[in-house]
């Protein structure tokens, strides 16, 4: 019991530390945005939705989020009331959780790298900042993955060692 418990603790921690990363990267991606040629009859406003990848990214950021605090209060739930809690939901909810936020960080990364080159070609470095600030929420969403993988892996090892 005691390795069980350790294990929800630290199941624990890394759901609270992935939901503050998801939450990060959701902050960057909903604040960026460019305006060009300011003041100007040309001006034009450029934000992360108008870039399909970066909807996307937003997207898997926000149901990750959603989906990372019910597991919080639900390990929240069974470390206070010490019990086995569900094994299949956790395991099953952690593998989509995975690869969701898989998913939103590398179309993210993979669109902040092909537009920043097709946009060089067009305009120049104008754009840097704003697929920096992409590439930035993207790289900030891969490390929630990796947290989110790791509770995948205990979650997994918890249902193999029940009896």
């Amino acid at each position: 019991m005691a390795a069980s418990k350790g294990s929800r603790i630290a199941s624990l921690i890394l759901r609270i530390l992935t939901f503050v990363l998801i939450f990060i990267s959701l902050l960057i991606i909903a604040t960026n945005s460019k305006t060009v040629l300011k003041g100007t009859e040309a001006e034009a406003k450029v934000e992360f939705k108008d870039v399909y990848s970066y909807r996307y990214l937003t997207a898997a950021a926000v149901i990750g989020a959603a989906l990372s605090l019910l597991q919080i209060a639900l390990t929240l739930y069974h470390v206070v009331t010490k019990s086995d809690g569900t094994p299949f939901f956790d395991m099953f909810s952690d593998k989509l959780l995975t690869y969701l936020l898989l998913s939103g960080a590398s179309a993210g990364l993979g669109a902040g790298i092909d537009l920043r080159s097709n946009y060089k070609d067009l305009v120049g470095n104008i754009f840097n900042s704003f697929f920096d600030k992409g590439s930035a929420s993207a790289a900030i969403l891969l490390l929630a993955f990796i947290c989110s993988a790791v509770v995948s892996i205990l979650s997994s090892l918890a249902l193999v060692r029940k009896p």
